[in-house]
C-alpha cells in the first residue's frame, strides 16, 4: 500500500541523493562524489561584517551567499571574498562557477568579475523583482 508520509527534510535530502546517485550512475556511468563546501566570514576585531558560502559538486562550484554589512561595502572586501570562493573552487577543480541574485542586488558586480546571464525569471522572489542566474567557466 502506497503512502505519503512527512519526513525530516536532512533525512529526505540524503534519501534522494542516494537515489539520484544510482540513477545518474546507471544513465551516465558516472559516479557522484562527494559535496566540498567552503565557508568564510570576516570579521572586525569580534565583529562580524560578511561572508561568503559554497559548494562544490563535480565540476560545479556554486555560490550560495555573499554578503557584507552596508558601511563596509565599496571599499573591496567582496572582491576579496569573491576570489578567495573562486580560489576555493579552482582548487577543488571546478570548471564551473554558478551564483544567482536578485536585480538589486550584485548582478553588475558579477558581471565585472567575467559571469554571464544565463536566465532570468521575473517577479520572484516576489512581484516587481528579478532573480538573476549567472555562470563564469574557469
Amino acid at each position: 500500500m502506497l503512502k505519503f508520509k512527512k519526513m525530516d527534510r536532512s533525512e529526505n535530502e540524503d534519501k534522494l541523493i542516494n537515489l539520484l546517485s544510482e540513477n545518474q550512475l546507471e544513465e551516465k556511468q558516472k559516479p557522484t562524489e562527494d559535496n566540498v563546501d567552503f565557508s568564510l566570514a570576516l570579521y572586525e576585531n569580534d565583529t562580524y561584517i560578511g561572508g561568503i558560502t559554497a559548494n562544490k559538486w563535480m565540476n560545479t562550484t556554486h555560490i550560495s551567499l555573499l554578503a557584507l554589512n552596508k558601511p563596509y561595502r565599496g571599499q573591496g572586501l567582496g572582491t576579496q571574498l569573491l576570489k578567495k570562493a573562486e580560489a576555493f573552487a579552482a582548487e577543488e577543480g571546478s570548471s564551473v562557477i554558478t551564483i544567482h541574485t536578485q536585480d538589486y542586488q550584485a548582478k553588475t558586480f558579477y558581471e565585472q568579475f567575467g559571469y554571464r546571464t544565463f536566465g532570468k525569471l521575473e517577479d520572484v522572489p516576489f512581484k516587481g523583482t528579478s532573480k538573476y542566474y549567472l555562470v563564469k567557466r574557469i
